[in-house]
């Protein structure tokens, strides 16, 4: 292995936290001691990367409070530092990390905040597309329901939660304080970027099934027949209201 080599292996395991005196062979002496300079360093990196998930999980950093969130955080950096340039993607796998690190298991509901975060975040980076028009569809209504093709935004991410994330964001930001642990019960959204804006819809399972179907490219009796297992008496009329008057579809 050649020299540059054997620098770069002791620098990637010096930024991981492992082998740090490894790496001090080949720092120069300087006025302060080496093992300052290289805690300088390494304290950045993380740094960094904590600034990084903070910006795209504010929420769950400002439930967990900053000494716990930046302690996860670094957690998660050990255990899955970036091999990129680039950390636009790197936090996606901060929710599962959650749903595995045990002191944040007094927040039950915080793997799925990250989720609903993470999901507003990547809605965020993409492009939108014309919107579907008036005129679109009256030609879409001319025909049949198996030739009908509904394409989605591109930013359009339907999720499913394991807890009720409405009634929890809700009481977050109504009081500014930590919504307690709560009973487990499913919510279900649809997140989109609009005009360089957010926007947030949540859904009954039902509508959340049908909707799905139809991103998935389904044809219209099929995602009508998902949606009936969960609502018998499903409204289909109002669900096409709901997708044709918000900016969820596009030409």
């Amino acid at each position: 292995m050649s020299g540059l080599a054997n620098i770069q292996r002791d620098f990637c395991q010096f930024a991981k936290g492992h082998g740090h005196k490894d790496f001090l062979c080949h720092i120069k002496t300087a006025s302060l001691p080496k093992e300052a300079l290289l805690n300088v360093y390494h304290n950045n990196i993380f740094s960094v990367h904590r600034r990084s998930l903070e910006n795209d999980y504010p929420l769950v950093f400002s439930i967990m409070g900053p000494v716990s969130a930046r302690s996860m955080a670094r957690a998660y950096t050990e255990a899955s530092f970036p091999c990129t340039g680039s950390l636009s993607d790197w936090g996606g796998g901060f929710s599962a990390f959650i749903q595995r690190y045990e002191p944040a298991a007094v927040w039950p509901y915080l793997a799925d905040i990250a989720q609903y975060e993470w999901a507003k975040h990547l809605a965020y980076g993409i492009g939108e597309g014309p919107l579907l028009t008036v005129e679109d569809m009256k030609k879409m209504m001319t025909l049949a329901y198996h030739e009908l093709i509904f394409r989605f935004q591109k930013s359009c991410q339907l999720k499913a939660f394991s807890y009720p994330l409405e009634s929890i964001l809700a009481t977050y930001q109504k009081d500014q304080g930590v919504p307690p642990p709560t009973g487990q019960e499913a919510s279900y959204a649809l997140i989109l970027k609009h005009q360089g804006i957010i926007k947030v819809y949540w859904l009954s399972p039902a509508l959340f099934a049908f909707l799905n179907r139809l991103k998935e490219g389904q044809d219209i009796e099929v995602a009508f027949a998902a949606a009936q297992v969960l609502e018998p008496q499903f409204d289909a009329q109002a669900a096409f209201s709901f997708l044709f008057s918000n900016p969820i579809l596009c030409r």
